[in-house]
């Protein structure tokens, strides 16, 4: 477990010069909690390579390059009490895992490109409670033939609130200019 004291006060800079604020590559089982990763070139936290187990909590990831709080070939994972601003594609990812057995419960996505992205997702994946407002588009489980464990289904989305999410003045890569206008969209 890699635990900070305080999320306000335990801050990972990368000063854009550095590529994650944390990156977990093969090892089973690792929780990242209370702290905040801002800045980065690609990912604030990072979970990936046939994960099993993973936890990510009271955590805040500000405008990193990529992805805020992300989750690629993983499994068995929860991210909860968590927030994601200013990332060009998601703020939140989980991704290439069927079946996922993940939980995101009680996060907040704004001004991201994508509030939610899940290429490739499902089985037992829960998306809930949680809060999909000023991105350029909320929620967007998807499909697609450049990652493994296509198609993405089997997901569960459910007691979030999706709103306003029009947002043309974030950060965004193709894919989210696509989607912009969009509360939830399965493309695929």
């Amino acid at each position: 477990m890699i635990r900070g004291l305080d999320r306000n006060e335990v801050v990972l800079d990368g000063r854009f010069e550095l590529e994650n604020g944390i990156r977990v590559i093969d090892a089973d089982g690792v929780a990242v909690e209370n702290m905040t990763a801002q800045n980065y070139t690609r990912n604030g936290f990072f979970w990936t390579t046939n994960i099993d187990g993973y936890r990510g909590s009271y955590l805040t990831a500000l405008r990193n390059g990529d992805y805020g709080v992300y989750a690629f070939g993983a499994r068995n994972g929860v991210f909860e009490h968590s927030y994601a601003a200013g990332s060009p594609d998601a703020g939140f990812y989980i991704g290439q895992c069927y079946p996922c057995n993940a939980v995101m419960d009680d996060v907040v996505a704004e001004y991201n490109g994508l509030g939610y992205s899940g290429t490739n997702s499902g089985g037992d994946l829960y998306i809930v409670n949680s809060v999909f407002r000023y991105n350029r588009a909320g929620i967007v489980p998807n499909s697609g033939s450049y990652e493994g464990c296509a198609p993405e289904r089997e997901s569960t989305i459910v007691g979030n609130q999706v709103y306003s999410n029009n947002n043309d003045t974030t950060p965004a890569i193709d894919a989210a200019i696509i989607a912009q206008q969009n509360g939830i969209i399965v493309p695929g």
